[in-house]
């Protein structure tokens, strides 16, 4: 009862605002995609069969695969970024961890803008935060373990100087492992 009651009232809201709002039901990568946002560069959601960027009230969880219902709503006009859809979350249908062999691809870069800051602002514009010598917080969602074998390589992604896409495999719900550089 309670759903369709739900459901009435999203079609209702469609009428009276013009704005198209669906039900729809999408899945969700068990990890976050690296973006070129407008002005800045950020970690969003991924998913194969939708352009979610974002899903208010959803707490996602690095290394587990979900399948969600959302109230998908139209944006008229479309945000100045390109941004056409507002997702909110209506129910989470599974949240499967996948196999600890599982690898993905996630870039890296050291920078969040694209124009220099001046040096007392600086340090909001590292995606990277030293947590200790093998292990660095990254865009403040995910921490990085850096096996001794590609710590050269990846101090320059921290420098600045190399910024690409990685493989990394999943450690735990907080923590991934970078296995190729």
């Amino acid at each position: 009862m309670k759903f369709n009651i739900s459901l009435l009232l999203i079609f209702l809201a469609s009428i009276v605002t013009g704005q198209t709002v669906s039900v729809d039901t999408i899945t969700i990568d068990p990890y976050l995609s690296f973006q070129h946002y407008e002005h800045f560069k950020r970690l969003t959601l991924s998913s194969p069969n939708s352009n979610i960027e974002y899903l208010d009230s959803f707490d996602f969880e690095w290394g587990h695969q979900y399948v969600v219902e959302v109230q998908k709503k139209e944006l008229i006009p479309a945000l100045s970024d390109g941004k056409q859809f507002d997702y909110s979350l209506l129910q989470v249908f599974s949240k499967t961890k996948v196999s600890d062999s599982f690898q993905f691809t996630l870039f890296l870069d050291a920078q969040r803008y694209y124009h220099h800051l001046q040096t007392d602002e600086e340090d909001i514009n590292l995606t990277f935060k030293f947590l200790n010598d093998s292990t660095f917080l990254y865009f403040d969602k995910v921490q990085i373990e850096i096996p001794k074998e590609l710590q050269l390589r990846f101090k320059l992604v921290l420098r600045g100087e190399l910024k690409r896409n990685a493989r990394f495999l999943f450690i735990d719900e907080k923590r991934i492992r970078l296995v190729g550089l």
